[in-house]
């Protein structure tokens, strides 16, 4: 517990930085040097940013140049699929389709959608009640004119591990081009993955979800590929991200891939997790919608009697800070978009809540704000009876 008496389990939407990350980035204030410089000050912090993308590249499987830093995951996941698409001759593009997922982040999904207006062939991919892709539909509907398909890896509000490898050849043995996107921003440093196992094109990271500073992320864009620029300006990062580099946000970014190096963070993340779903099951009329084998840092609950959102103001009053699902869509019209793609009736959707933990979550505070939402929950009930 700390001084405040604070819970926080609502990682997934953003991560408080660990005290590593806040050390390296308080020495790193003084380095103001323009990366692009010709002087010391400024070769000195390419040097720095370089070996950041080694560090990054190493846990994906990936080479340093095919790296490039971003302000986060919406910025990556337009830049990928954008590019791509924006690349492609208008007469190809007018015969070609293009593929996604039915539980996308808004990152990709209005992405697609925006495109689907302008009257590219989208398919959207069902998946089943676990969220995960039906790999049948995708084989009969990927064809040889499928110029990109973008499959979220590990999603943001259930927290279901997709089968990258499998889909990404079933991908490259219809069309060996077609460009192989994934949103991996909860995946990646929770869920090891090798991209050039998985046939991975271009892949999305974030350094916020994993204890780091927000308004940074990065992309790995297979060097085969080429794509067309989001920004354009002064021709940094080999042109495709034009803007002086965030070496602070940069260097914290690394930082914290280093701290989640280390593997006894997945185990505690776990163990977290599997002692909040047993915890929770015991109260009636709550279901685990999370499967078993997703994310070890996501883990979603439905209450039924309960709304989330009274659930949610109810554990603030104590201490407990969770969510009822994405960050992004919490003010958008279309929201539980992931819980009806995966059939949740009506009646759970509405008392669905997400629990995600982080590097810094202890135990200890676990175990007291499973036993506290536990108490929320009778007593919001008991209300509910005497109404």
């Amino acid at each position: 517990m700390t001084e405040k008496n604070m819970f926080y389990l609502d990682n997934a939407a953003t991560s408080p930085l660990h005290p590593d990350v806040k050390e390296t980035m308080t020495r790193a204030f003084d380095l103001f040097g323009n990366p692009s410089s010709l002087y010391d000050l400024g070769i000195d912090n390419e040097k720095r940013i370089n070996v950041a993308k080694q560090t990054i590249a190493g846990e994906i499987g990936a080479k340093p140049e095919e790296i490039f830093f971003t302000s986060g995951g919406t910025e990556g996941d337009n830049m990928l699929i954008k590019g791509v698409i924006e690349n492609t001759r208008r007469d190809i593009l007018s015969r070609s389709r293009i593929i996604t997922t039915s539980i996308e982040h808004p990152a990709v999904k209005d992405v697609f959608k925006m495109y689907e207006n302008h009257g590219i062939d989208v398919v959207w991919l069902p998946v089943d009640s676990q969220g995960y892709v039906d790999l049948d539909a995708f084989r009969d509907v990927m064809t040889a004119n499928t110029i990109l398909v973008s499959v979220i890896g590990v999603n943001n509000e259930i927290g279901t591990v997709q089968n990258l490898k499998e889909i990404g050849q079933i991908i490259k043995s219809i069309n060996p081009r077609c460009f192989f996107h994934s949103d991996y921003v909860q995946g990646f440093m929770k869920h090891p993955v090798n991209v050039k196992a998985c046939h991975i094109d271009g892949l999305t990271m974030c350094a916020h979800k994993i204890n780091g500073p927000k308004g940074v992320g990065a992309v790995y864009l297979n060097r085969d590929f080429r794509i067309k620029p989001l920004l354009l300006g002064g021709g940094q990062e080999k042109g495709l991200r034009s803007g002086t580099e965030n070496v602070l946000g940069i260097l914290g970014f690394e930082a914290a891939v280093i701290v989640w190096k280390n593997p006894d963070i997945r185990i505690r993340l776990k163990e977290m997790k599997a002692m909040f779903s047993e915890r929770l099951t015991k109260v009636s009329d709550v279901n685990i919608v999370s499967p078993e084998t997703g994310s070890p840092a996501v883990l979603s609950a439905s209450v039924k009697g309960v709304r989330g959102e009274v659930l949610l103001h109810s554990l603030e009053r104590r201490g407990v800070y969770i969510s009822t699902g994405s960050a992004c869509s919490s003010h958008k019209k279309e929201k539980n978009a992931v819980l009806k793609a995966i059939g949740l009736a009506p009646e759970w959707i509405e008392g669905t809540i997400r629990i995600s933990f982080s590097a810094v979550t202890r135990m200890s505070d676990a175990r007291a704000a499973a036993q506290i939402i536990a108490e929320e929950i009778e007593m919001l009930r008991r209300l509910v009876r005497k109404d």
